[in-house]
């Protein structure tokens, strides 16, 4: 006897994800899922009937989800399919669309598998593309969307990070969508409700808001603005383009003042020579003045509590004050973060806890600790 419920389940790994938490800007991947599912099953349906022109009335509104659970741990969410809908909506296909649903989910994730393994689809619809482009476009670096019960050639579960995202969306169309948050100048308005914002990644960035806005920021050219963005970018990083607008906003004259602050400091810090402590210590390394650039971009709101000193291997640290911690984010001459601390009014302390690089995964615990 068929099933009544089909459960197809998700699992997002990264430090935001703990504790079953899903954020908002993840969820928009939770429709884009059954996007895809219902082009992969198009697809086969077409291919095992070419007698027919047209897809069975209803083919689409039959493969709907519900969102019945978000499990404990990684953020999980499980996805139920019920054939009692598929029956009303599809009389006398349930059988047929279950074996079709299930085989369509299987070739889904065989084609992000091959992606680990550098086996690439000749082709993806134009239906596939678009679901992919909003699939996983929330994620960031070091975060990952496992497809639960999956077994990949190597034997590990399947998963979607934002390396193999682009691999596999670049490898069909020259361009792919992912999300960009940081901090720039405004360098220009137009009464049409266009900003231009000066960015040290990517140049000069249009973006477009309401025209009852442009008055926020009439008068401030030059000062720094926070943004959260949708980009598209091509096979090679460079960017071709704003998708969508999150949030743009000024940030406070005073907090500006405090990133300048820090700004000038890492730049002092980068043009120590050599020796530059009795005759030890070496030169800050550019990866870690690069990285401490990033932290100031990502996070702003501390600007006027840090402190920042050159370390005698080469790298930066980060000492500041919040949340009832005594904070420490120190970079290595790679340009790695660890971060640790001690309460102020207590025994407690924060163990040493490094990391590759200034991702999800680091904010994350950044975020926790000082209390974001």
């Amino acid at each position: 006897m068929a099933e009544e419920h089909k459960t197809f389940q998700l699992r997002y790994v990264g430090a935001r994800f703990d504790g079953a938490r899903l954020p908002l800007d993840v969820i928009s991947d939770l429709p884009a899922f059954r996007d895809l599912l219902v082009s992969y099953a198009k697809d086969r349906w077409r291919a095992l009937n070419h007698q027919r022109r047209r897809l069975p009335k209803g083919f689409d509104r039959g493969i709907s989800f519900d969102l019945v659970a978000i499990e404990e741990g990684s953020a999980m969410p499980k996805l139920d399919w019920s054939r009692r809908i598929l029956q009303e909506t599809l009389p006398g296909f349930a059988d047929e669309m279950e074996e079709l649903v299930n085989n369509s989910y299987d070739e889904l994730v065989a084609v992000i598998d091959g992606v680990a393994n550098d086996r690439f689809p000749k082709a993806l619809s134009p239906e596939q593309i678009g679901a992919l482009n909003r699939f996983g476009a929330g994620l960031r670096e070091g975060e990952q969307i496992e497809f639960v019960g999956s077994h990949g050639t190597d034997g590990n579960v399947v998963f979607l990070n934002t390396a193999r995202r682009k691999a596999l969306i670049t490898r069909v169309r020259e361009t792919y969508d992912a999300r960009y948050e940081s901090t720039g100048r405004l360098a220009g308005l137009h009464e049409g409700g266009r900003l231009m914002v000066a960015t040290d990644r990517y140049g000069e960035v249009p973006v477009e808001i309401d025209p009852a806005r442009i008055p926020d920021f009439d008068g401030n050219i030059g000062a720094e603005v926070q943004f959260s963005l949708k980009i598209m970018l091509d096979s090679q990083d460079a960017f071709r383009g704003v998708v969508d607008v999150y949030d743009v906003d000024l940030i406070d004259a005073d907090l500006a003042e405090d990133l300048d602050r820090c700004r000038a400091r890492v730049s002092e810090l980068r043009s120590l020579p050599a020796g530059w402590h009795d005759g030890e210590g070496r030169a800050v390394a550019a990866p870690a003045a690069d990285a401490a650039g990033a932290l100031l971009s990502k996070r702003p709101d501390l600007a006027s509590a840090y402190r920042i000193f050159p370390t005698l291997s080469g790298g930066l640290t980060f000492e500041f004050e919040t949340n009832g911690w005594d904070l420490s984010v120190e970079f290595d001459p790679e340009g790695k973060p660890e971060i640790y601390g001690v309460r102020l009014d207590g025994p407690d302390e924060i163990e040493p806890q490094g990391f590759r690089e200034l991702d999800a995964e680091f904010l994350a615990v950044f975020d926790q600790c000082t209390g974001r």
